[in-house]
């Protein structure tokens, strides 16, 4: 399953009205890190060879990393990416990973109810 940024992007400020910028800045970050910063893996599948960050990889997992803060930008991405997950197949598990040093308690709580 490969998860679309431009259909993340839509579901996310669409069905979720996450404020576009936000999520540009998200997407930037993740499409555009230092290689020295967000690893890239290599992956062969039987038809073709894709490169992609770590963090992409794992969503196509169902899995999410969050290593900062919690303020209401990302947990505002943390959510669409739960809620969007969530959409594409009900019945799977999602994986969420936080090594956070704190943040928002309501942010927090935001993402802990979605």
């Amino acid at each position: 399953m490969k998860i679309d940024k431009d259909e993340f992007r839509k579901y996310a400020v669409k069905h979720h009205r996450i404020n576009g910028l936000n999520v540009d800045r998200f997407i930037g970050a993740t499409n555009n890190s230092p290689k020295g910063m967000t690893p890239y893996i290599i992956e062969e599948r039987q038809l073709n060879v894709a490169q992609m960050d770590v963090f992409s990889r794992l969503m196509m997992d169902r899995i999410i990393f969050l290593g900062d803060a919690v303020y209401d930008q990302n947990a505002n991405i943390i959510q669409a990416q739960l809620l969007f997950l969530q959409s594409v197949d009900a019945h799977r598990d999602i994986q969420i990973y936080i090594n956070s040093p704190g943040g928002s308690v309501y942010a927090g709580l935001g993402i802990y109810d979605t």
